[in-house]
């Protein structure tokens, strides 16, 4: 039975060297198209196939023995109007991928996409990444969704973070913002809220496909009683259209992104957490201390890294045939917003001795699902 090739043969069959039959299949930039295409069309014909555990355990002999530059990567940002630079968020993914990168060896560089300087057109930043040499792309989470069909992803391992893409889908990363929304409010509601409202802006739940406003309806319209209150999505919330909803709805809670609203119900009269408490979508974004989820920038950071790395290690690249995506469940964080886990909430406290509002029909008491998933 003849011996399976390997590279070592292949290379002695088309009289190159077992680096550049090595570079070949791995689509390297640094070998000629034209050679590219002879090692490929040997080792098809050849019928050679790559053991991919053997390929990492040579990688990690190389990591062990050196510890110089590996390589860039690029980390892809837009440019909007309104918007002078990366975003906190985007900070926060930045640094976790810098350190990821440096760990392995390689280092970051922030590129810009856009039609004004000084941000790059799609194709020409295709031109400048494929020159340089870049090992690898991270398309940032985009503000706004793009178009990318017009930049040639074909000698680019990529991944995007979120779906920020119209065209073409690509391996992503992101946070669970369905998962997370249903988790944070089963522990909400095991608190003692029972008039939960969710305050959105329309841009960035339609950006989400929709997954925090969807966690939100089917929590409530799934085992858990209640779900009365309308989520409150705007196009541009403002104070006077958050205090009329506020006021017909008297949740006892709201979920949001947008920390105004602490102050708009501060100067309505109404404290926070004593009368309603609030609950932040990212705290990463918060501008004073409140309770809220924590959708880990930095580990997402880190595990675009992970992925985009080991995409180019495998020979991977270009827009893939079956994308996947991998989320990363948010963690909750405490704040003085929400009443603490030992505190009652008001009905369960002595009774008030006099009435401040009218009568209401009574809330039905809200039994606690039979587990409760804890991201810690």
């Amino acid at each position: 039975m003849a011996a399976p090739p390997t590279i070592r043969s292949l290379a002695r069959k088309l009289r190159l060297s077992t680096a550049t039959v090595s570079e070949a299949l791995r689509d390297s930039p640094r070998v000629k198209p034209d050679t590219r295409a002879r090692v490929v069309a040997a080792a098809n014909k050849a019928g050679y196939r790559p053991n991919p555990l053997l390929g990492a355990a040579l990688a990690a002999i190389r990591r062990g023995r050196q510890h110089g530059y590996r390589g860039t990567l690029a980390l892809v940002d837009a440019v909007e109007a309104g918007r002078p630079g990366l975003m906190l968020f985007h900070r926060e993914v930045l640094k976790g991928a810098t350190a990821r990168a440096e760990e392995l060896g390689f280092k970051t560089e922030l590129f810009w996409v856009g039609d004004r300087a000084p941000a790059l057109p799609h194709p020409r930043l295709c031109s400048v990444l494929t020159a340089r040499g870049i090992a690898g792309t991270i398309i940032l989470p985009l503000h706004v969704a793009r178009d990318f069909s017009d930049f040639d992803f074909d000698r680019l391992p990529v991944v995007q973070m979120d779906h920020c893409l119209i065209r073409p889908q690509l391996h992503t990363i992101l946070p669970d913002h369905y998962v997370s929304m249903m988790n944070a409010l089963e522990r909400l509601t095991l608190r003692g809220y029972k008039r939960i409202g969710l305050c959105l802006e329309r841009t960035k739940d339609l950006r989400l496909k929709t997954k925090w406003s969807a966690g939100y309806w089917a929590f409530f319209h799934g085992p858990a009683e209640g779900g009365d209150i309308p989520a409150l999505i705007s196009s541009g919330l403002t104070e006077t259209e958050f205090l009329d909803w506020y006021r017909r709805h008297r949740p006892d809670l709201i979920v949001a992104h947008q920390q105004a609203i602490v102050d708009w119900l501060a100067r309505a009269g109404v404290r926070v957490p004593a009368e309603v408490g609030f609950f932040k979508l990212n705290v990463t974004e918060r501008t004073a201390p409140c309770a809220g989820l924590d959708l880990q920038p930095g580990r997402l950071g880190a595990a675009a890294v992970d992925i985009v790395t080991g995409m180019a290690h495998r020979g991977e690249r270009g827009v893939p045939k079956s994308p996947h995506t991998i989320t990363l469940e948010a963690l909750w964080e405490e704040g003085p917003t929400i009443r603490p886990e030992s505190a009652q909430p008001p009905s369960e406290t002595a009774p008030a001795k006099t009435a401040k509002t009218t009568k209401t029909k009574p809330t039905a008491q809200r039994k606690p699902r039979a587990s409760v998933r804890v991201q810690r």
